[in-house]
């Protein structure tokens, strides 16, 4: 049986970050969306692609067509990310949309109050969802890469804070830490598929890796 399945991709303003002006997150998760709808498309599965902030902005309908993979990557090429998010809201508004059991893939930094998208994320499953969370942080903020005092601006809401990095970093790793395993521990209870990631890791082998785990379990 075909499994539909839709993109749902975070374009706010913490995902065009990048420290050392490579990909940014939005980047990442634009290469690793065009290669699992390459491989749901080549599969005859039907994938489509839902873009959020504070709301849904674009959304294409499901369709298997080769052809189709370019109108992904064309919607994504030009997005620009920018404004707030809301993530919780954004997965509500599309539990609401979709009619039949569909596999959901959502890509986000999730830089925002984890409960309101875990609850979210649990509607989701409820109405019979496969639901797949790939959380994407930038390098940087997965490893802090920062000596004595240095000035750091949340990109959401450009405030500045000037901070010394040395005294931080141990409870700032320890925070990241939780901050994911709060997410993995969530989503294993619910049966949701959390896949940690950051900018660093080369994305088709976070893919292969994951599909092969994923494979083991079905």
């Amino acid at each position: 049986t075909n499994i539909t399945g839709y993109l749902a991709m975070d374009m706010s303003r913490s995902m065009g970050y990048t420290y050392r002006q490579e990909l940014t997150k939005f980047d990442y998760s634009i290469c690793l969306a065009a290669a699992l709808c390459y491989l749901m498309i080549s599969q005859q599965d039907p994938v489509g692609l839902m873009v959020f902030d504070e709301k849904i902005r674009k959304s294409l309908a499901p369709k298997s067509r080769r052809g189709h993979l370019a109108n992904v990557l064309s919607v994504l090429a030009n997005l620009k990310p920018e404004g707030k998010t809301d993530v919780a809201a954004s997965l509500s508004q599309i539990a609401a949309m979709l009619r039949h059991a569909s596999l959901v893939m959502v890509f986000s930094d999730l830089l925002t109050e984890p409960e309101p998208i875990l609850q979210a994320l649990h509607r989701l499953r409820h109405r019979g969802h496969d639901v797949i969370l790939f959380h994407v942080l930038d390098e940087a903020e997965v490893r802090f890469p920062f000596d004595g005092m240095v000035e750091l601006e949340e990109p959401e809401t450009h405030e500045r804070l000037t901070l010394d990095a040395d005294s931080l970093r141990h409870d700032y790793l320890a925070e990241v830490e939780a901050f994911r395993d709060t997410y993995r521990r969530e989503c294993f209870q619910a049966g949701i598929d959390y896949v940690g990631l950051d900018t660093s890791m080369q994305f088709d082998k976070a893919l292969v890796g994951y599909l092969s785990g994923r494979k083991a379990r079905y």
